[in-house]
């Protein structure tokens, strides 16, 4: 299927999530999601070049569940393509990136809030590890006669229902963000669009968002 999703900085988790409690939409519990990212030598962003990522998941139950996805960016287009799988033996799923000429690029942690609207559209929470504040992802699912630049501009409009006035489109992944940050680079989110992905998930309710 195909995605349309905004992400944006918010001031205010607390405010946000008061307002959408308002309007009788309450998130689920918190849960821990880690990525490992892996890329191609000679990796370019701006070339459709797969990203791998293993991914853990550890809910508040104590379940835990591992992830392969891979995630391919055309610029031309701002099509993401986005495919995953679960796996059982994490360990040997990284030997086997590594066997196949992956690097190790970052990793990312976060704690996410998640809450669905109907069937299609989903809103996530992102407290990330090594960034201040809190990020807000708004995706929904395009139906055949909708384009994605008027999913997207639906989609910010959302926002400023929600009470997010100043909503500035990040192009860039978390990935991105931390080294960044880590490198004392100044964080500007670059605006633009953001990404259209086709998804197969494993997973279902779009729990392993790679953004």
């Amino acid at each position: 299927m195909k995605k349309a999703i905004i992400k944006t900085k918010i001031h205010s988790r607390v405010g946000f999530f008061e307002t959408l409690d308002s309007i009788g939409f309450n998130f689920e519990p918190d849960y821990w999601q880690h990525d490992r990212i892996f890329v191609p030598k000679n990796y370019d962003r701006n070339r459709a070049y797969p990203r791998l990522s293993l991914r853990t998941v550890v809910r508040k139950d104590g379940e835990t569940l591992y992830a392969l996805v891979m995630r391919q960016h055309f610029t031309q287009n701002n099509l993401d393509i986005i495919n995953r799988t679960l796996v059982g033996d994490y360990t040997e799923a990284a030997h086997i990136l590594y066997s196949l000429g992956y690097e190790f690029k970052a990793e990312v942690s976060r704690r996410r809030s998640e809450l669905a609207m109907g069937e299609t559209v989903r809103i996530y929470v992102d407290k990330i590890d090594g960034l201040d504040g809190y990020y807000a992802k708004i995706e929904t699912i395009l139906d055949k006669n909708e384009t994605p630049d008027e999913a997207r501009e639906d989609l910010i409009q959302s926002f400023h229902v929600l009470g997010v006035e100043d909503v500035v489109p990040i192009n860039k992944t978390y990935g991105e963000l931390v080294e960044s940050a880590a490198h004392d680079i100044e964080d500007i989110p670059e605006t633009g669009h953001n990404s259209l992905s086709d998804t197969n998930s494993q997973m279902g309710e779009g729990h392993l968002s790679i953004r």
